[in-house]
C-alpha cells in the first residue's frame, strides 16, 4: 500500500489592499502560478468581493490565464498599521487556496473544514498588517494543504472473482482501502500504517455511514493491521497492481 501523500492544494497566495493597491505578500504556488496570475488574481477577487468582506470563502474561481487550476478565495479585514487614507484603517486581505481543476470535487468536499479552519485562526494570528510575517504565513500555507492531503477512501466491491471500483474513482494514491466482499459479508478495510488516530476515526465513520446505506448494516467490518495480513489481501483481491 502506497504511503505517499498528495494534496489536490498545490499552494496558496495571500493579499492584502496597501495604499498603493492590492499587493501578493506571499506565493507558494509560485512554480504553477506566476506573480503576475497572483497578482490579477488578487485584483479580480477584490474587485468581486468589494466591500461585502465578511469571513467568509468565495469560489471555487478560476485563476487568470491558468486553466489549469482553481481557487477558494478567504476574505478577512486586517487593522492598518500605518495608512495616508483614513478608508484603509482596516485593510482588506485575501487567502487564496490554489488547486488543480481536475480535483475540484475533492476540493469542494473540504470548503466547509477550510472556512472552519480560516475563520478561527485569522483573527488571532493575522490582526493587524505587521501580522504577516514568514512564520505564520507558512504555518496556514501547511495547515492548509495538510486540511485535504488525506487522499479519498478507494472503496471496491468484490463477487464471483470480479473487482469493480465502487465509488467515484480518483486516480490519486490513498491511504486507506475498503473492499466489500459480498460473499463473505465483510468490508475489509486496510490503512496505511502511518495513518493518524484521528484520520481511522473519519474513515470508522465513512465506513459505518457505508454499512448502512448501501448493505443495511448486514456486513461485518474487519480492519487489518497486520502488515502480512495486508499484502496477502492486496494480491488475493488484486489490487496490488492497482496500487
Amino acid at each position: 500500500m502506497s504511503t505517499k501523500t498528495e494534496s489536490p492544494v498545490i499552494g496558496i497566495t495571500i493579499s492584502i489592499f496597501t495604499d498603493a493597491g492590492p499587493q501578493v505578500i506571499f506565493n507558494s504556488a509560485e512554480k504553477h502560478v506566476s506573480e503576475d496570475q497572483a497578482f490579477n488574481l488578487s485584483i479580480r477577487i477584490m474587485t468581486l468581493i468589494g466591500e461585502e468582506i465578511s469571513g467568509d470563502i468565495y469560489g471555487p474561481l478560476p485563476v487568470p490565464s491558468n486553466e489549469e487550476y482553481l481557487c477558494l478565495a478567504y476574505a478577512f479585514f486586517v487593522k492598518s498599521t500605518f495608512t495616508t487614507d483614513p478608508r484603509l484603517n482596516n485593510r482588506p486581505s485575501v487567502i487564496c487556496v490554489i488547486f488543480q481543476r481536475q480535483l475540484k470535487r475533492i476540493v469542494s468536499h473540504a470548503q466547509g473544514l477550510i472556512l472552519s479552519y480560516l475563520s478561527n485562526v485569522t483573527p488571532d494570528i493575522f490582526q493587524t498588517e505587521d501580522d504577516f510575517i514568514p512564520e505564520k504565513i507558512k504555518e496556514i500555507d501547511t495547515r492548509l494543504t495538510a486540511l485535504i492531503s488525506t487522499n479519498p477512501i478507494r472503496i471496491y466491491r468484490v463477487s464471483k472473482d470480479k473487482l469493480i471500483e465502487h465509488i467515484d474513482p480518483v486516480m490519486i494514491p490513498s491511504d486507506a482501502y475498503v473492499v466489500a466482499d459480498l460473499e463473505k459479508k465483510t468490508l475489509f478495510v486496510l490503512y496505511d500504517q502511518h495513518l493518524s488516530p484521528v484520520r481511522k476515526r473519519n474513515v470508522s465513520i465513512m465506513i459505518d455511514s457505508l454499512n448502512e446505506k448501501e448493505y443495511r448494516r448486514g456486513f461485518n467490518k474487519r480492519i487489518i493491521d497486520s502488515e502480512e495480513e495486508k499484502e496477502q489481501l492486496l494480491n488475493f483481491f488484486g489490487l496490488k497492481t492497482k496500487i
